[in-house]
């Protein structure tokens, strides 16, 4: 019977009807939640997200050449990687990625600017709003 709770309590997750947003510090960044959560609170256009829910520290997510996980990759970016996503172009999950940067580590410590050129799309599931 536990089991079956445990299945039952994780099927929105697996199914990809809900997201479990990720709310942690890492060094001088706090993630604070979806960043889709607070699109709607701002004027629709362009916005900063950082790579968020992904695995360990070496955890990846791709950006992909159209909104589909079997288009091909744009590129591959670690945690805390920040993202510029045009909010009015939406398809399901999927946000368009116009750019992205970094000025942390994954580890959340200050860094240097890097520009990061990447276009393509990103699943919102696994970007968040951020403090620094």
């Amino acid at each position: 019977m536990r089991c079956l709770l445990l299945v039952l309590g994780l099927f929105p997750v697996l199914s990809g009807l809900s997201a479990l947003a990720e709310t942690k510090t890492y060094g001088n960044i706090d993630l604070t939640g979806l960043a889709r959560d607070s699109w709607s609170l701002n004027p629709p256009g362009e916005s900063n997200a950082m790579v968020c829910n992904v695995r360990g520290s070496g955890g990846i997510l791709t950006i992909h050449k159209k909104p589909s996980v079997d288009s091909a990759s744009a590129r591959k970016l670690k945690r805390l990687a920040i993202l510029v996503v045009d909010t009015r172009q939406r398809r399901g999950n999927w946000v368009k990625v116009l750019s992205a940067h970094r000025t942390h580590s994954v580890k959340g410590s200050p860094q240097p600017f890097k520009d990061l050129p990447v276009e393509g799309w990103a699943d919102d599931r696994y970007l968040c709003d951020f403090l620094d």
